[in-house]
C-alpha cells in the first residue's frame, strides 16, 4: 500500500510541475487579441517554464531569446484591460499572487524599440493572499483564467509597457523556489490624466528574492499574515482614478482581484475549520472593483451605481 501511496504522491507532484503557463493575449473592451499580437512573445512560449532568478533581466519581460516587440494597442485611461492565461492547464494553476506594473517609454522613443530598463515601473494592481491569523491562507488568484484591471484614469497619455506577473508560491520555501510567470504588453494610452506615478522600481532590482512574500513556506507553519511583494499601488486608494483595492486585516497592503474568473476556486491550507461565509453590511457603498462579499467578509455589500456585486469565488465578490 505504501508503494501505491508513493506512486500517487509522485504523480500528483508531476502534474503540479507540468502545470505551467503563459499570458499571451491582451484583453481590451472585453475582447482578447490574437496570441502574442500585443504581448511580447516570451521565452517560454513553447516550454511554459517560469523565471526563478529575480536578478536576471528576464524578470522584466522574459524576452531575451525573442524579438522583444509586438504591435501596440490603443487604450483609454480609466478603461479596463487584461491578460488571458494559456498553458497546461490554461489558468493560474498554482497558489500565488499577482502584480501588474506599467512603465512609460521615454519621450520620442517608440515603445516597440524600448526594453523597459531603469527605475520606470509603477504598480497599478495586485491580487494578494488572504490570511486569518494562522488558521488558513488562501489565494484568490488561483485557477483564474483571465486577469482584468483598470488602467488608472490619472496616468498621463503616452506609450507604455504593461507588465503582469504571477508569483507561484507552491515551492517557494527555498531561495529561488518562487516561480514568476510574466507578460509585457505594448499600449498607447489616450485621454490620460496629469498624475505622477510613484514609487518607481526597476526590473531586475525590485526584488531580491528574500522578501517574505517571495521566500515563504505556505504550508507549515501556516503564515499568520502575508506581505505582498513590490511597492504600493499607484494611485493610492481614494486618490481618484485607478483601482480601489479592498483591505484585509491580515494582509499587508490591500489587494484587488480579477474581474473575470471562469474556473476560479481559491485554495486554502488549513489547520482549523474554515471561516463561515460573511458579507453583512456595515454601511457605506463599495467603489468599482472593490470587495463586496466572500467568506469572512463583513464590510459593505452595496456597490456604487452602475456596478453589481459579482461572486468570483467562495472568498471574493467584487463590484464590477
Amino acid at each position: 500500500m505504501k508503494y501505491i501511496s508513493l506512486f500517487v504522491s509522485l504523480a500528483t507532484l508531476s502534474a503540479k510541475v507540468s502545470a505551467h503557463y503563459t499570458l499571451p493575449q491582451l484583453i481590451v473592451n472585453g475582447a482578447a487579441s490574437s496570441t502574442w499580437q500585443y504581448v511580447r512573445q516570451t521565452n517560454n512560449w513553447q516550454d511554459l517554464n517560469p523565471v526563478t532568478d529575480v536578478s536576471s533581466s528576464d524578470v522584466r519581460c522574459y524576452t531575451s531569446l525573442q524579438s522583444g516587440t509586438s504591435s501596440t494597442m490603443s487604450v483609454k485611461a480609466g478603461s479596463t484591460v487584461g491578460f488571458t492565461v494559456s498553458g497546461n492547464p490554461s489558468s493560474l494553476y498554482h497558489q500565488g499572487v499577482v502584480n501588474v506594473y506599467m512603465a512609460k517609454a521615454p519621450s520620442g522613443t517608440d515603445v516597440s524599440k524600448w526594453d523597459g530598463s531603469g527605475n520606470v515601473w509603477f504598480k497599478i494592481y495586485e491580487i494578494s493572499a488572504k490570511t486569518d491569523g494562522g488558521n488558513t491562507i488562501t489565494f484568490p488568484a488561483e485557477n483564474i483564467t483571465q486577469v482584468n484591471f483598470p488602467v488608472p484614469a490619472q496616468v498621463p497619455s503616452g506609450q507604455y509597457l504593461i507588465r503582469i506577473e504571477h508569483i507561484a508560491l507552491h515551492v517557494a520555501s527555498t531561495f529561488a523556489g518562487a516561480q514568476f510567470y510574466i507578460g509585457c504588453a505594448q499600449v498607447e494610452v489616450t485621454n490620460g490624466g496629469t498624475g505622477t506615478p510613484s514609487p518607481l522600481v526597476a526590473f531586475p532590482g525590485a526584488y531580491t528574492g528574500n522578501e517574505p512574500g517571495i521566500l515563504i513556506n505556505i504550508y507549515w507553519p501556516i503564515p499568520t499574515s502575508y506581505i505582498q511583494p513590490g511597492p504600493a499601488i499607484w494611485p493610492a486608494s481614494g486618490s481618484g482614478g485607478g483601482s480601489n483595492p479592498p483591505t484585509s486585516s491580515s494582509t499587508t497592503r490591500a489587494s484587488s482581484t480579477s474581474t473575470i474568473s471562469t474556473t476560479s476556486k481559491a485554495s486554502s491550507t488549513t489547520k482549523a475549520s474554515s471561516t463561515t461565509s460573511g458579507g453583512g453590511s456595515t454601511g457605506g457603498t463599495v467603489a468599482q472593483y472593490g470587495q463586496c462579499g466572500g467568506s469572512g467578509y463583513t464590510g459593505p455589500t452595496t456597490c456604487v451605481s452602475g456596478t453589481t456585486c459579482t461572486v468570483l469565488n467562495a472568498f471574493y465578490s467584487q463590484c464590477i
